[in-house]
């Protein structure tokens, strides 16, 4: 069955990957090998992501990481993962404290982050394929409920196309999915810290000088 993976990359990043020592995960084996059946032919692994900013992470090298892994995506053989990459606005606002530690101290000044495009690209590269005939078969790997009408749209107007969602979540807790996005799929599955774990990328990318990144080995 031609299908097609749609990766949300923040949502995966921040539901498994943030605090897992499996970062340098190879996105085509992962979905091919050892989360889909056996009658699934992933023809292509598209990976919506943005570069993200040095100006708010706790660690200066983790942008030249990311880098490093989107190339090692690309040059990865079957080099069948795309990457679509947005942006990443920051600006400053004032936000209400949940603990203030004092009457005097209820509000504080914080940078908000908002991701630009990634979540749109995928919504309509995912309808588009639809009605384009891309693939008999659509996964979805997010837990954002905000791209339950694009799936909804797809099951409405291509109904002969199946559309899989996986959950990128922690715990084997099924109740934890969107239920939104839940409603939308023909059939839904968990990720899990073993998927991960058996689907690393090389140390040393093939015919490339990518090598993994020491922080995380």
């Amino acid at each position: 069955m031609k299908t097609i993976v749609y990766v949300d990359g923040f949502n995966l990043y921040y539901g498994l990957l943030r605090k897992s020592p499996y970062k340098w995960l190879d996105l085509f084996a992962l979905f091919q090998n050892h989360v889909l059946s056996s009658d699934a032919e992933v023809v292509d692994v598209r990976y919506y992501t943005a570069p993200v900013l040095v100006r708010v992470c706790d660690d200066g090298d983790s942008p030249s990481r990311q880098r490093k892994y989107l190339q090692a995506l690309r040059k990865m053989p079957p080099q069948k993962v795309s990457v679509i990459e947005g942006s990443l606005e920051l600006s400053k606002s004032y936000l209400r404290l949940v603990h203030p530690p004092s009457d005097d101290e209820r509000i504080a000044l914080v940078y908000k982050l908002t991701e630009r495009k990634s979540d749109v690209s995928l919504a309509s590269d995912l309808i588009c394929g639809a009605f384009l005939g891309q693939y008999e078969q659509a996964i979805v790997c997010t837990n954002d409920r905000d791209l339950a009408p694009a799936m909804a749209a797809v099951r409405q107007y291509c109904p002969d196309v199946r559309l899989g969602l996986i959950v990128p979540i922690p715990g084997a807790d099924h109740r934890r999915a969107g239920r939104e996005l839940v409603e939308q799929a023909h059939w839904f599955k968990l990720l899990s810290p073993v998927h991960l774990m058996n689907a690393q990328l090389p140390e040393k990318i093939p015919c490339t000088s990518i090598h993994r990144p020491p922080q995380w080995s």
